[in-house]
């Protein structure tokens, strides 16, 4: 997986053609990656990963040195260090086109991707996601929502998007805070000091233990449980598996994640314009959640 977090919120000069909307074709990988075609500097192909849980530009290590020409001389151990290189790079995809990104090497992304790019790309834009047809559209402004959607307000939080939701278990519900996270591959990550401070209960049976990577390599281990309901808006979805984390948080705040394993079961628009988060359940609201 990613893991985790730029905490760099970048300001890049945008330039944008002239369409209404800018449709995209993406593929959704089998580990729930949002996989979409892209060039940097004119010329290098990269498959990147749409990542609502990061900003700016991340590249691999490895894609920086074999698939670009990105790296001056004496860059190589500044790109091992995590540094951003020195001078900004265009990227293209679609018709969308940026000029100006400080690119972020980091040591892993998701599996069959050369890195990510996260969620402020689209600031002032509207951002949709199909996942019954696999397109990732780029609105000027916000398109007719049919009723089918919940509309939720989110928040940016630590310079991330975060959404309000419960937990719900017996006959109890507890308000929480959810980072809406499409570059975590897995569907639920509860920090259990937080949830305990919220007087929710992790004490639940262990379906299995996972080792989850971050971005930089770091290993975190996690118990895994089945929480009982989750509700976003006028929206819920039962027995999701959730990776129970007893460390430090990864996203660096206090907040419970929602991965893509639940967040690719509804078709999604981001509204940056309004801060709002429309969504609406789609062809794979019932699929199995992931066992790897």
């Amino acid at each position: 997986m990613k893991y985790f977090l730029s905490f760099f919120f970048l300001f890049n000069s945008v330039h944008y053609l002239q369409a209404q909307s800018d449709t995209i074709p993406f593929v959704l990988t089998d580990y729930n990656n949002i996989k979409i075609q892209t060039v940097v500097n004119g010329k290098d192909s990269l498959e990147l990963k749409f990542d609502s849980g990061t900003t700016g530009l991340l590249l691999t290590h490895d894609a920086i040195k074999d698939k670009t020409d990105l790296l001056q001389k004496n860059q190589i151990e500044q790109t091992e260090n995590y540094q951003k290189l020195g001078l900004p790079v265009s990227l293209k995809f679609g018709n969308q086109f940026y000029d100006s990104l400080e690119v972020y090497p980091v040591m892993h992304s998701g599996q069959g991707t050369d890195g990510r790019f996260g969620w402020d790309l689209f600031k002032g834009k509207v951002l949709e996601i199909d996942y019954d047809e696999s397109l990732f559209i780029v609105h000027d402004s916000l398109p007719q929502v049919s009723g089918a959607y919940s509309k939720i307000p989110f928040a940016i939080d630590h310079t991330l998007i975060c959404i309000p939701g419960k937990f719900f278990q017996d006959r109890f519900e507890y308000t929480v805070k959810f980072l809406f996270d499409s570059g975590y591959q897995k569907s639920l990550l509860v920090d259990s000091t937080l949830a305990s401070r919220q007087g929710y209960s992790v004490d639940l049976p262990v379906l299995k233990v996972n080792r989850l990577r971050n971005g930089a390599g770091e290993i975190f281990e996690t118990k895994v449980v089945e929480v009982q309901r989750v509700g976003l808006g006028e929206i819920s979805l039962n027995q999701i598996p959730a990776q129970i984390i007893n460390q430090s948080n990864p996203a660096g705040f206090d907040v419970h994640i929602l991965g893509n394993d639940f967040l690719k079961r509804y078709n999604t628009i981001f509204d940056f314009q309004h801060q709002m988060i429309y969504l609406a359940p789609n062809s794979l609201i019932s699929d199995p959640f992931a066992t790897f």
